[in-house]
């Protein structure tokens, strides 16, 4: 005689719970950090301007963008999905929040921080201008030229990176020589008052922000240049350790039309 079998059905109660177990951590904050590509702004002809009163400026041949990164504030509730949606992406990266923020900061905290590293490297940028105007282009007046002259108007934007890319473009504005000659450079680095220049963070987010703005040049701290990747394309990345070295290859004819090698491509190396 065939026996019927009766198979039970698994209580709701435990189906909810895993349920629970799996989606819960979705839809709660975890204590990490995203950060994304930003944007490239171009910095001519309203974002960097000079006092015509106190210099003589130039109308640049190209374009010059300062590069940023979007991260997530300290304050910010970042959820669960949020992190495996990013370390799905190609273009965003996860860190624990530790790694990015001390502890107990909050945003208004670092905004501040942010906006003081980005005035100091605006000065940073004008001496180091100065410097090597006075040496390369000594019939540029630079005497009145102060911090007061330079105004940049750049909101939700702060830190230190900025560096060399205001002194690049300070020196197209200030200088009659044509040293962009139509190109579309973009930068990051920080910059002494001497003209060293030093590494940033979220130099492979920066990569894809110039791409994005359609440059075809980034110049990068030499520093940096371990953190960049060997294969990247439709861009040429070119490491620096000086603002002298960034502008002599601008000024070099056979670069030109230089669209590089992929990697980093490491002048004085």
């Amino acid at each position: 005689m065939a026996r019927s079998v009766r198979f039970s059905h698994t209580p709701r109660t435990i189906k909810a719970f895993f349920v629970a177990l799996f989606l819960l951590p979705l839809v709660l904050p975890v204590n990490f950090a995203i950060i994304q590509p930003g944007e490239g702004t171009p910095l001519f002809p309203k974002v960097l301007t000079v006092d015509k009163k106190v210099a003589t400026t130039y109308k640049p041949d190209g374009q010059i963008y300062l590069l940023s990164i979007w991260v997530s504030n300290p304050d910010a509730k970042i959820l669960g999905a949020e992190v495996l949606t990013c370390w799905a992406r190609a273009d965003c990266v996860v860190f624990p929040r530790s790694v990015i923020y001390k502890k107990n900061t909050t945003s208004k905290v670092e905004e501040k921080k942010a906006k003081i590293e980005m005035e100091d490297s605006q000065s940073d940028a004008l001496l180091a201008t100065k410097a090597l105007l006075k040496k390369e282009f000594p019939g540029v007046d630079t005497s009145k030229l102060t911090d007061r002259a330079i105004k940049v108007s750049l909101p939700n934007v702060g830190g230190p990176s900025g560096g060399l890319i205001f002194s690049l473009a300070l020196i197209e504005l200030l200088t009659s020589e044509d040293i962009l000659q139509g190109r579309k450079v973009a930068g990051s680095g920080t910059i002494s008052p001497t003209g060293k220049v030093g590494a940033i963070g979220g130099i492979s987010e920066k990569i894809i922000a110039a791409k994005k703005a359609g440059a075809s040049i980034l110049f990068a701290a030499r520093d940096n240049c371990d953190e960049i990747p060997g294969d990247v394309s439709g861009i040429a990345v070119v490491a620096v350790s000086s603002l002298e070295e960034a502008i002599s290859f601008l000024r070099e004819p056979s670069h030109s039309s230089f669209r590089g090698l992929s990697g980093c491509t490491n002048l004085g190396a």
